[in-house]
């Protein structure tokens, strides 16, 4: 057998160049563990024919209530439950949609967002709760999207906790304006059966009937988002035309049925913004190549 080659001091200086290249800087993140999460976000909401919100946000939610733990691994189980359509209205269409965003945020250009995210459905079954990311919020006039509102806006997707909303089970809002909400669904599940965790019928639920933690990504970079859950890429939009620019971030629910909600809704936790580190990158690509014409020097 060969000795294994020795590692000199080039190898790891290369080695090192890709760590830092790779690297990427949080310019963003909540875990609401501190309970002051609620003065540092804004809550927007849109109706489908009630009068009035009929929803709330808990932003110090403690979710071990429910029996859940960090899906991070970390000790704690603060994150904010967001819910909607929680009371019966009577025979009238009261679907609705709830979503959070950081005061003032705004974001452009190349970024990614990670956060957990777990659809609870209390009864175990037989609901449709949607939970959804979203970006470009515009901070002065917000809109939670909504599939049967009015108004639309940001660009956001949607997933339904347990699979039983046939073709939109999936869905994206894209280049909505004050007079269309801009909703496309993007099929059932059995449509996308690569989903890691997700089952082709039940969605995130297949192990678990009130739901699962999912791991839930926008990625830009610029041009092309992309939109993954549990690290897949589950859907794509082009806006090398520009229809977008900046906004603030979004994160929310919906539920599209007229019936009350009970108990369910959508849990948030362990939220970060990360944007990659080029000047690191550079300078370490120049050090490099100082280091490789000393070499060549001797």
């Amino acid at each position: 057998m060969k000795n294994p080659p020795r590692l000199n001091r080039r190898h790891f200086f290369l080695a090192g160049l890709i760590t830092i290249a790779s690297s990427e800087a949080a310019i963003f993140s909540e875990n609401f563990d501190d309970g002051n999460a609620a003065s540092r976000w804004s809550v927007v909401s849109q109706q489908e024919g009630i009068t009035g919100p009929d929803g709330s946000v808990d932003f110090a939610f403690d979710y071990s209530t429910l029996g859940l733990s960090n899906p991070a691994g970390g000790s704690d189980t603060t994150g904010a439950f967001l819910q909607f359509n929680k009371t019966d209205n009577g025979p009238i269409n009261e679907g609705e949609s709830y979503s959070i965003y950081p005061t003032g945020g705004d974001f452009s250009g190349i970024f990614r967002i990670d956060l957990d995210m777990f659809v609870y459905n209390d009864g175990g079954g037989g609901s449709t709760e949607h939970g959804m990311i979203g970006i470009f919020l515009n901070n002065a006039d917000p809109v939670s999207p909504y599939e049967f509102g009015t108004n639309g806006g940001p660009l956001a997707w949607v997933y339904s906790g347990e699979g039983g909303d046939g073709t939109g089970d999936l869905g994206v809002y894209k280049e909505g304006s004050a007079t269309s909400t801009g909703y496309n669904p993007l099929g059932d599940y059995a449509d996308n059966p690569l989903i890691p965790g997700f089952d082709a019928t039940s969605g995130p639920a297949a192990s678990n009937p009130r739901g699962a933690w999912v791991d839930v990504t926008i990625r830009s970079n610029g041009t092309l988002i992309e939109w993954l859950l549990n690290g897949a890429v589950v859907d794509t939009y082009d806006n090398s035309g520009g229809y977008y620019t900046n906004g603030n971030l979004l994160i929310g629910g919906m539920d599209v049925f007229n019936s009350a909600n009970a108990n369910n809704g959508v849990i948030v936790d362990n939220i970060v913004v990360t944007v990659p580190e080029p000047s690191m990158a550079m300078l370490s690509f120049a050090g490099l190549v100082g280091f490789l014409r000393r070499k060549r020097g001797k």
